[in-house]
């Protein structure tokens, strides 16, 4: 795995806006991304269902899994990966938190 730079880093929020349970759309690299609070850690991946291309941050959260809205395919937020063992996944991000901003890397993570 490639270590990231702060540069890498790109502030998208402060932490108290985004209460936990809850997610938004934020902008990084040039890239729409689903940034998800969960018990106070942030996860941060690719905002586009690859099936059909639903916004996932509007999916239903249910701990670290979000499910799609539009079909319902499942994604851990951690990883990125699909839970329904389809094959399907999204691009995941390193998440840091500086003082109270939220930044998330502007390249995905190497698996």
């Amino acid at each position: 795995m490639n270590s990231k730079s702060l540069d890498d880093f790109i502030a998208v929020g402060k932490v108290d806006d985004i209460p936990d349970g809850t997610s938004c759309l934020v902008k990084a690299g040039g890239k729409n991304i689903a940034l998800f609070n969960v018990s106070g850690k942030f996860f941060a991946i690719n905002n586009i269902c690859p099936h059909e291309g639903g916004p996932l941050v509007k999916g239903k959260l249910k701990g670290f899994v979000v499910g799609c809205p539009w079909h319902d395919l499942k994604f851990d937020v951690r990883s990125g990966f699909g839970t329904d063992g389809g094959g399907y996944c999204v691009a995941s991000y390193d998440v840091r938190i500086k003082g109270d901003e939220v930044l998330v890397s502007s390249r995905c993570r190497d698996y």
